[in-house]
């Protein structure tokens, strides 16, 4: 993982970091808030030998009180020490309780023993830190005397006294809110690494690039365009229908070595645009001066009928099983001579119908009559519809939804359709976003924003009675649609 890569998943989860990091930050001035009111007072101890004459009696003396200072250190918190105090000072507590305000130390290599009293009374910690200095001086006189009777050989001596404290040492608000925004901070990291661990969605074209090597024809950017008849943003312009030419003029290169008649429009899941990319790529080549042909072969759910206001009732399944011929069920939007093949009434069986030998004529008959066909299909993954429509078709063309899919969905789409030995053109990267740290620069520039091509229709007219005018008549705005 390099830095671009890390600053990245920083730039993802910014608004979790910054909530942890404030959450932090609030909950450490609230504990703050609620920590008693402590005030800490401390005093010290020089432990040496005495008697010693000589400086061979010395040396061995200071050896001596090295080696004892430590277990003085730790007989500070028994009730040997602790009892005279509380009876001296009529403390109500116990030695294990006035223990644990008692923090007795030495550094390494000396015979000074530090002793801090912490108390919520000022002048109380002082007191304490006192007596519990005079009271260790005693207990270790009486534990070190020899048994002979003569004078112990050590001496513990106050080095100062404990005064009685002017501020609180606890709590330290300045100091609990910066532990608190680093711990904070550190949680909001941790947990935007582990998001960004579990996050298996396509999000980006690197993580394209680690999920297959089918080459990326366009990458389609998120519009925020109007919505007409509930359907999704209108046909795209601008850096959008830029976007299409170019996808356009990439399937030219990609059919090159190998001839392509008929393109099957799908995506690995539900909600990836296949259909918005459809109906946009097959008015983008009408544009282009080719006559093309979309066919709603979504038999599950439809949606080209809806998204242009063409009649819904005749169609696809229609033409299949004979109520209707293929002329009279094709319809036209003359402004740009996209012709449309609606899905008809939904069969029971639609798997059968499209893998069907009508079928297969009726691709072959549309070659005659048009230079491309777009078929927009169910997704690959939960129905086995458009690894059918493989057999009759010569390309496919994969959709993937950005932050729609995950790597293994695309992975399992790419295997079925690999399975079915089906030619795929390549993948088209669907709704990047046009701000934020997935942005993609390179799809969302506006040189050639002014292309002719880019000015969108007029808005639809309406009948009297306020339904939508046959298509063939009708020159409106085309609306692209969301599965």
């Amino acid at each position: 993982m390099d830095v671009r890569e890390q600053l990245l998943i920083l730039r993802r989860s910014w608004r979790l970091i910054t909530t942890l990091t404030l959450l932090g930050t609030i909950f450490a001035g609230v504990a703050s808030l609620l920590t008693p009111t402590s005030y800490t007072a401390s005093t010290s101890l020089f432990v040496s030998t005495q008697n010693s004459e000589t400086s061979a009696e010395l040396q061995q003396g200071s050896v001596f009180a090295l080696a004892r200072v430590q277990s003085y250190v730790d007989v500070t918190s028994k009730p040997t020490v602790l009892q005279p105090v509380i009876d001296k000072l009529g403390l109500d507590m116990t030695p294990e309780a006035l223990a644990s305000k008692i923090k007795t130390s030495t550094a390494r290599n000396t015979v000074i023993i530090e002793i801090e009293a912490r108390d919520r009374s000022a002048q109380r910690s002082a007191d304490i830190a006192n007596a519990v200095a005079a009271s260790l001086i005693t207990a270790v006189a009486d534990l070190e005397r020899p048994t002979n009777g003569t004078p112990t050989p050590v001496r513990l001596s106050p080095v100062d006294h404990a005064s009685t404290p002017t501020e609180a040492s606890s709590p330290n608000v300045k100091l609990d809110l910066a532990l608190g925004l680093l711990y904070g901070l550190a949680a909001g990291v941790a947990a935007a690494v582990l998001r960004h661990v579990l996050d298996r969605n396509i999000r980006t074209e690197s993580d394209l690039r680690k999920t297959t090597e089918l080459p990326l024809l366009a990458g389609i950017t998120e519009q925020g365009g109007g919505r007409l008849l509930g359907a999704a943003p209108s046909v795209l312009d601008g850096t959008g229908a830029e976007a299409f030419r170019k996808l356009r003029t990439n399937l030219q290169f990609a059919g090159v070595n190998r001839p392509m008649r008929s393109i099957v429009v799908t995506s690995a899941s539900a909600g990836e645009g296949k259909s918005t990319v459809a109906l946009n790529l097959a008015l983008t080549v009408a544009k282009g001066g080719r006559k093309v042909i979309l066919v709603d072969a979504d038999l599950r759910l439809p949606s080209v009928a809806t998204a242009t206001g063409i009649e819904g009732e005749i169609g696809l399944t229609t033409v299949l099983v004979g109520t209707s011929s293929l002329e009279e069920s094709i319809q036209y939007w003359a402004h740009d001579g996209l012709a449309l093949l609606a899905s008809g009434p939904l069969p029971p069986n639609p798997s059968e119908l499209l893998g069907s030998a009508a079928m297969s004529n009726l691709i072959e008959e549309l070659q005659t009559k048009f230079d491309l066909i777009i078929v927009d299909s169910p997704p690959i993954l939960p129905v086995a519809d458009a690894s059918v429509l493989t057999r009759s078709t010569d390309s496919v063309l994969l959709v993937v939804g950005t932050k729609k899919v995950s790597q293994h969905s695309l992975s399992k789409a790419i295997d079925q359709l690999n399975f079915v030995d089906a030619n795929i053109l390549g993948v088209v990267q669907n709704r990047i976003p046009r701000r934020g740290p997935d942005a993609n620069t390179a799809y969302i520039a506006g040189y050639g924003a002014t292309h002719p091509e880019n000015h969108s229709p007029t808005p639809p007219k309406h009948d009297d009675d306020g339904s939508f005018r046959p298509a063939h008549v009708r020159r409106g705005k085309f609306v692209s649609v969301e599965m």
